[in-house]
Order: C-alpha cells, then sequence, then structure tokens
C-alpha cells in the first residue's frame, strides 16, 4: 500500500480510476471497485468528484439479474481540449485534440527564424488560430511542444538540439511566457510513446518499446507505464554511432539515422534509380516492381536484426514501430517483422504497427493529456505572473 496525505491518495486513486476506465470503456461503480482493489465508498467519492468536473459521464443502466441496474461510467473525452505542437525545421505544426488525442483542428505556422523568441511567438499563432477556429466553452487544459533534440523535460529546458544551435533554451518558459496554460516540452520519440501508452498498442501492457523511423531514427522505452528517459535524457537515442576504434569519423555505413532513417531509405532508392523521390519508391512497389520490393526488404530486415538487440536487452511486452516510413507498408514492415520472429532469443513480443502519419502531433498533445491519467508526471509550466 502507498503512504501519504489525503491529498496524494485522493490523486492516486483518480489516477486508478481513469486508468481503469481509459484501458476498458464504461465500467460500473461495483466493476471499477473490483478491477481497482479500491473500496465501494472510495469509488462512490472519486466518480462523484469526477462527474463534477466533467470528466465522467453516465450511461444507461445495464443488464441485472434483479435489483437496480448499475449504471455505466465512462470518461467524456470532449469536454477538455489540449493542444500539441511539432517543431520542425521551417515551421511548426499543430493539433487541437480532445483527451483522446482525437483531432478537431489542425495549423501551420512558418518560422521566421530558428530564434527561440521567434519559436515561441510561432508557438502563440498557432494557438490563436486553432482557439478563433474551434471556440465554444470547453477547457484548454495545456499545450505540449514535441521536439528533436535532449530535452529535460522535468524544467521545460532544450540541453541540445544540433540543427537549431540550441544549448540550454528554457522552451516550457518562452511558451508559457505568451499565453495562460501549462506548457510541456518533450523529444519527440517520447512524446510520440506517451501517445502510444495512453491510447495506442500500450494502452494495455506496462512495458513497451518504441521504435519511430522519420527523418530521423529514435526509440523509447516504457517501463512500468512510465516513460525510461535516462540520466541525461538520451535514452532511446540510437540514430547515431560512435567514432569507431581507430578513432575515424562516424562510419555513415553504420548510422541508423544515415541509412535506415525514411531519408536515408530514400536517399539508397535514388541512387538505385536516378533521383527518383520516395513518392516514386512507393509508386514502384505498389505497381509490384521487383527492384523497390527487393530494396524494402532487404532494408526492412536490417532494421529488425538491429532491433532485436534492443528487444533482447530490454524483454517489453509489445514492440510498436511508426514513423513516416511505415507509408512503405508490408514491403518494408513484413521483412522486418520476420527478421525479429527468425532472431529472437525465444518467442518474441508481439509487434504492432501505427499507420497513421499523424504521430507526431498527437504525441505532443498527450503531453497535456497525461497528467489526467498520472499525478508523477512532469508538472506543466505557467506564466510567471508579476510580482
Amino acid at each position: 500500500m502507498i503512504k501519504g496525505d489525503q491529498s496524494t491518495t485522493r490523486a492516486l486513486n483518480r489516477r486508478l480510476v481513469l486508468n481503469c476506465l481509459r484501458r476498458a470503456g464504461g465500467l460500473s461503480r461495483v466493476e471499477i471497485a473490483a478491477m481497482t482493489g479500491l473500496s465501494p465508498a472510495a469509488v462512490t467519492g472519486v466518480t462523484a468528484e469526477l462527474i463534477n468536473e466533467g470528466m465522467l459521464v453516465e450511461g444507461k443502466g445495464m443488464q441485472s439479474t434483479g435489483g437496480r441496474k448499475p449504471i455505466p461510467l465512462s470518461i467524456d473525452y470532449q469536454q477538455h481540449w489540449s493542444i500539441g505542437f511539432k517543431l520542425m525545421a521551417d515551421r511548426v505544426e499543430g493539433t487541437l485534440t480532445d483527451l483522446s488525442t482525437r483531432p478537431i483542428g489542425t495549423c501551420k505556422v512558418p518560422l521566421s527564424s530558428h530564434d527561440p523568441e521567434a519559436v515561441a511567438a510561432a508557438v502563440e499563432s498557432g494557438v490563436a488560430m486553432l482557439q478563433k477556429e474551434n471556440a465554444n466553452s470547453r477547457k484548454l487544459v495545456g499545450i505540449g511542444v514535441a521536439m528533436p533534440g535532449l530535452i529535460d523535460v522535468n524544467r521545460g529546458i532544450c540541453l541540445e538540439f544540433h540543427d537549431f544551435g540550441w544549448t540550454n533554451v528554457p522552451v516550457a518558459e518562452l511558451i508559457a511566457a505568451r499565453i495562460s496554460v501549462p506548457v510541456w516540452v518533450e523529444n519527440d520519440v517520447n512524446a510520440f510513446a506517451i501517445a502510444q501508452q495512453l491510447f495506442g498498442y500500450g494502452r494495455t501492457h506496462g512495458s513497451a518499446l518504441v521504435l519511430v523511423i522519420s527523418a530521423g531514427v529514435g526509440a523509447a522505452l516504457i517501463f512500468n507505464g512510465q516513460i525510461h528517459r535516462g540520466a541525461r535524457f538520451a535514452a532511446g537515442e540510437i540514430g547515431f554511432v560512435r567514432p569507431d576504434r581507430d578513432g575515424g569519423a562516424t562510419s555513415d555505413r553504420l548510422s541508423w539515422n544515415r541509412r535506415l532513417s525514411e531519408s536515408g531509405i530514400i536517399r539508397g532508392w535514388q541512387e538505385l534509380r536516378d533521383g527518383e523521390s520516395g513518392d516514386d519508391l512507393l509508386a514502384a512497389v505498389e505497381r509490384g516492381d521487383p527492384l523497390a520490393s527487393a530494396y524494402l526488404g532487404k532494408i526492412g530486415r536490417e532494421i529488425g536484426e538491429r532491433l532485436i538487440g534492443m528487444i533482447d536487452l530490454v524483454d517489453p511486452e509489445v514492440v510498436v514501430v511508426g514513423g513516416e516510413a511505415v507509408r512503405f507498408g508490408k514491403a518494408l514492415i513484413d521483412p522486418l517483422a520476420r527478421a525479429v520472429k527468425e532472431n529472437s532469443f525465444g518467442s518474441p513480443p508481439p509487434l504492432e504497427v501505427d499507420w497513421d502519419n499523424n504521430v507526431w502531433l498527437r504525441g505532443a498533445s498527450a503531453l497535456a493529456i497525461q497528467k489526467f491519467f498520472d499525478f508523477e508526471s512532469a508538472a506543466g509550466h505557467q506564466r510567471k505572473l508579476a510580482s
């Protein structure tokens, strides 16, 4: 049993009830008590509080063998909003979602520069655009920003992002100074993993290995329902390799980002087919081009063979693969899955593919949403009031 003061106990009970309903859907109070181990009185108190806050709704009575029909409770995902932003080289993209990360509206705001204040101003503009186009009485609970690099989520600081030349930039603080709701900042791959944990393939699992194949390649690890970020916030940064033993430059041959990212896959195809694009590769696969199928099959097998080392190391309950490269479909994914199965120590965990190409924005939005389901998550950064 977890000991603590009354507020901690209440927060824990709220988390238990909300997570139970998030995973299982509509349940009666009796079923919630049985599944969480809470007393009927505790469930009654917590659910009444959540109904008053608009978090839960009651449905119609269920079938009963006698007496009063049990009333199912469900999370009302539509009563609150979150906004997620993905920081990209030339723009920020945003989405307004409900608490299930279902998109309601989207926006794109160009970046005038990579200066941190310019990025904060672009996010502020995106918030205004989304609220103006989707104005109603729902409450905006917070804003999440997903970006590459090493991110200290507790302080909302970008420790390092080479592409923008950022070091120790207080991203959350700069954005929070411009808006009136809490702000979360997270590494983009971790943000995607959080969305998987809340509403995706990791929802019913305590541990997961998430691999994202995009402009770069990154991984995220979930243990006991929590993201494992590492001592330096660098866990899962598998896109690069260190210099070889002879002290030479980083090997392009060994680099995930160089060869096995979406951009690397396209670059390799351009060398085979004289400058053809990623869309050309996709079209070639769809028309049954044997060279395209063989090329993607080779890439898929290599990713799978590298992935199995990570699987054997952390032994996750499920593996989730996502990112823009999954648009190449089964020609890439089936060889990947076969390589995992053939090289696994024992029976491999199930391998799931998130085919949705909106993974980044949903993940960013989930940064604010997760506070409803985990009271131990990092607190959002808010505007400092003048004293």
